[in-house]
């Protein structure tokens, strides 16, 4: 019998901040949905999966690829609401549900993607299972995708200083794809590899004012139970900070970025 499901946090609250600090610029997403929809064989048929689709960031790009063929599925309806504008009519299907427990037949899926989750889930090994359970058997490709670099030194100070105050969330679930990648090589049978796609780097000015705000406005989930008065204690702290360091609040941090992707497959 499967475990029962632990925690999950959910981006209700942030869901119009959540794309203003997550970019990738749209060659590089492009770059992403095609090799999502290439490891997948998705130019033969089948159905893909984005677990944990959020605002759609690659499930809407896909559907414009592969109408009617990919299925987004998420915890949060105010993100997914976002999702659905991206989307081409009737391109994309949405299913609000936890990924721990997935509300879905198993076998079906030629591909799914997570990217960014596992350490919002408390019992992510679950939702790898599940992933594993809905995808075809021997065909299927499980797709890890996340983000190396492309942090702020204005957040990095945030997160430093409410960590040494004893006030900053930690994760639900794993902090990174290293542990996750581990689960998945414990089955002899799993063949894991990173894609050999150097080419998905950029970089990015990003305004201090920009970065400042979305500290402000609580867009990042480690620091959403910080107390008010730490926080506004913190955003001063930040916000001196970059006015010694950065030049002041029309400044811009040039971030460097790279996005990678992981896929698993048991033959």
């Amino acid at each position: 019998m499967t475990d029962a499901p632990g925690r999950y946090l959910s981006f209700d609250a942030v869901a119009e901040d959540y794309d203003r600090t997550r970019v990738i610029p749209p060659a590089i997403l492009d770059d992403v949905v095609r090799a999502c929809a290439r490891e997948a064989r998705l130019s033969r048929g089948g159905l893909f999966l984005d677990a944990g689709v959020g605002t759609g960031r690659f499930a809407a790009p896909l559907a414009h690829l592969h109408p009617g063929r990919v299925v987004g599925l998420d915890i949060s309806t105010a993100m997914m609401a976002q999702a659905s504008e991206k989307a081409p009519p009737g391109g994309l299907s949405l299913i609000a549900g936890d990924l721990q427990r997935l509300p879905l037949r198993g076998g079906v899926f030629a591909g799914a993607l997570i990217v960014h989750i596992l350490h919002l889930v408390e019992r992510w090994r679950l939702v790898l299972d599940e992933l594993q359970r809905v995808l075809v058997p021997k065909t299927g490709v499980l797709l890890l995708g996340g983000d190396q670099g492309g942090r702020s030194a204005l957040v990095d100070l945030y997160f430093e200083r409410a960590r040494a105050r004893g006030v900053l969330g930690h994760s639900l679930g794993t902090p990174g794809l290293t542990q996750a990648l581990a689960y998945l090589r414990r089955d002899a049978r799993a063949r894991v590899e990173m894609l050999s796609l150097p080419y998905l780097k950029w970089k990015r000015a990003v305004p201090v004012a920009e970065t400042l705000a979305a500290l402000e406005r609580r867009t990042y989930s480690q620091i959403w139970d910080v107390p008010d008065s730490a926080h506004q204690a913190l955003l001063a702290e930040t916000q001196e900070y970059a006015r010694r360091t950065l030049g002041g609040l029309n400044a811009a941090e040039t971030l460097d970025t790279r996005f990678i992707l992981y896929a698993a497959r048991w033959p």
